[in-house]
């Protein structure tokens, strides 16, 4: 899909929209071809707080919409990360190991989930957007490559908008614009808007060392091979440097 198919899939509406911005590349990509589309003065983006380990993710989401000059929300759910402490290595704190790509493959609920978390955030970014009068809440929610969470398919979005259809006085709907690409397919779009810079604006890792990422948790290494993948260096830092130039050229070889 390029950049034009994108833009084309988005629906057309008169109203405002909101983004759930995690500050990560899903997302990140996004809230940039929303901007696009409809216009900095009609996008916010939404961040959640729910004690999260990468929190350096809400200062990077922070930094994007400054650089995209729309607003940007940041709402607490720490009581979501309470809860999910004991059973989730995605949470601060933690005593659960966090595992690398090779432990999660064809794992369908890898240690790193956060229990019922989409489900929550889309539930409030929904009650935003009808105080807002915002047509349409976007999420970055994609099918992952290599391993995938329940709460990821387009089979649970259009679950909750079978839910929110039921609202009798105001309509709005999710939109999950990458449910079915690669991140690969989501940084030719970046790169076709010109805004491959932007995702220096961007943490994927579930374990980074303040803003540099430790390139072996699944999310690093799913990031890592994309952007390989697509043919560019990732401009974000990574605790263990790499030659780019010879990871790209070794994949076009092969």
């Amino acid at each position: 899909m390029n950049l034009s198919e994108a833009l084309n899939n988005l629906p057309d509406t008169k109203q405002n929209v909101l983004a759930v911005l995690s500050g990560g590349l899903d997302s990140s990509v996004m809230t940039m071809m929303l901007v696009k589309k409809y216009g900095a003065d009609r996008v916010t983006a939404v961040s959640y707080d729910y004690g999260q380990k990468q929190r350096v993710e809400l200062e990077k989401a922070f930094e994007l919409c400054n650089k995209l000059g729309i607003r940007h929300k940041i709402l607490d759910l720490n009581i979501l990360g309470d809860i999910a402490k004991p059973m989730s290595a995605n949470i601060g704190g933690t005593n659960i190991d966090m595992p690398d790509i090779k432990d999660v493959l064809g794992d369908p609920q890898p240690p790193t989930y956060v229990p019922f978390r989409n489900l929550i955030m889309l539930s409030l970014t929904m009650s935003v957007a009808e105080v807002a009068k915002a047509s349409h809440v976007f999420t970055g929610l994609q099918v992952h490559d290599e391993y995938g969470y329940w709460d990821t398919s387009q089979k649970f979005v259009d679950s909750l908008n079978a839910v929110a259809s039921q609202n009798r006085t105001f309509k709005v709907e999710i939109v999950a614009p990458f449910s079915l690409l690669s991140k690969k397919q989501e940084i030719d779009i970046a790169n076709e808007m010109g805004k491959l810079e932007l995702l220096s604006s961007t943490i994927t890792c579930y374990n980074p060392d303040g803003y540099k990422s430790c390139g072996t948790c699944p999310s690093c290494a799913e990031r890592i091979m994309n952007f390989i993948k697509a043919g560019h260096k990732d401009p974000i830092p990574y605790i263990d440097s790499f030659n780019w130039d010879d990871a790209v050229s070794k994949y076009e070889i092969s």
